[in-house]
């Protein structure tokens, strides 16, 4: 499990993005610095439900990797 999490970590900061499956439900964790039809400014990562496009803000990616490893216990694919 670390080295997955660590996996996600190196690849959503080198692609600002990271897709991933936790029990073969698909999530995103991404950076979002603009966003929007106004391109409202945000410096912030969010980890999106894939199915549900339901969205948390995490205000770093250390956060946001803790939130998970925390929280989704199944995670078998990093993509």
């Amino acid at each position: 499990m670390e080295q997955k999490l660590k996996s996600m970590k190196n690849t959503a900061q080198n692609k600002t993005w990271v897709s991933f499956l936790n029990q073969n439900h698909p999530y995103t964790l991404l950076h979002w610095s603009i966003g929007g039809a106004e391109s409202i400014k945000k410096d912030v990562w969010l980890l999106q439900d894939e199915m549900t496009f339901e969205t948390q803000e995490f205000t770093t990616i250390d956060l946001a990797i803790e939130w998970i490893r925390e929280n989704m216990d199944g995670i078998t694919d990093v993509l």
